[in-house]
């Protein structure tokens, strides 16, 4: 009896304990998945505006895979988001350094670099994606925007033209933008006659773009047209009673034009 106890407490001592095993080794196809499955949770968060909290999840990521340029990219949005473009800015190039086809990491750079009103250099990474994707009006209209307030006038031209061209989707809004800014490139021109077809054209496209108005009364001045200038002028007020622009350009405009010239003086 007393030798079947000690066989038995052998067995026992020498048995696995359950529970205490080494957990299998995780493999690299494992680690992938759950690295890009925690990508596109921080993903999911910046467009959902919770930038702060993708941040954490990039921040740990990075940790492991410093150079990883989606992360990389993704990172550089999230500061975007958050309004902080020193950090964005550093972060974005080197992702698409690492990604130049990334057409949209490409335009939140252009978009970065503008808030932080770097025009001329907004420019290559707009023009990179809107070259990458050209049926999306939005690039090709941040690029024209960009290259006018860089004072280039006729190569924003260019742009704006191809932008109402090529706008597949026929997006409203963004045919009357290109148009207006059409118009602003070809006013930088001298080319009254066809900035004022462009302002007027957007002014059809869209009543409430009160920049078409503005645009068009700037030309009738040009043009010595008092009339059709006050009219445009009074047009901007009744869609911008209000602003700083109203009360120092637009208002300023009317009592001045409205003054006899025998009586200016």
């Amino acid at each position: 009896m007393q030798r079947l106890v000690l066989v038995a407490l052998a067995v026992l001592l020498t048995a696995p304990v359950l529970g205490c095993d080494n957990p299998p080794e995780v493999t690299q196809e494992e680690k992938d998945a759950k690295f890009a499955s925690e990508l596109e949770d921080a993903d999911a968060r910046i467009r959902n505006n919770k930038p702060a909290e993708a941040q954490k999840i990039l921040a740990r990521l990075l940790k492991d895979r410093p150079d990883h340029p989606k992360a990389t990219a993704l990172l550089g949005k999230a500061h975007y988001a958050k309004g902080e473009y020193k950090e964005a800015k550093g972060l974005l190039t080197k992702a698409t350094a690492a990604t130049p086809d990334d057409a949209e990491t490409q335009y939140i750079l252009g978009e970065t670099l503008r808030y932080m009103d770097q025009f001329a250099e907004a420019a290559g990474p707009f023009r990179k994606a809107y070259d990458l994707d050209k049926e999306n009006s939005t690039y090709g209209l941040s690029l024209g925007i960009v290259l006018l307030k860089a004072e280039k006038a006729a190569d924003a031209q260019a742009v704006l033209v191809e932008v109402l061209d090529l706008d597949p989707k026929a997006q409203d809004g963004a045919r009357t933008g290109a148009n207006t800014f059409l118009g602003d490139a070809l006013r930088a021109q001298g080319k009254l006659d066809e900035a004022l077809r462009a302002y007027m054209k957007a002014q059809t496209l869209n009543q409430s773009d009160k920049k078409a108005f503005a645009g068009a009364a700037f030309v009738y001045e040009d043009k010595k047209d008092v009339k059709h200038a006050l009219d445009q002028w009074s047009a901007y007020i009744q869609r911008d009673c209000c602003s700083e622009f109203s009360k120092t350009v637009a208002q300023k405009k009317i009592t001045e034009l409205e003054i006899p010239a025998d009586d200016a003086g």
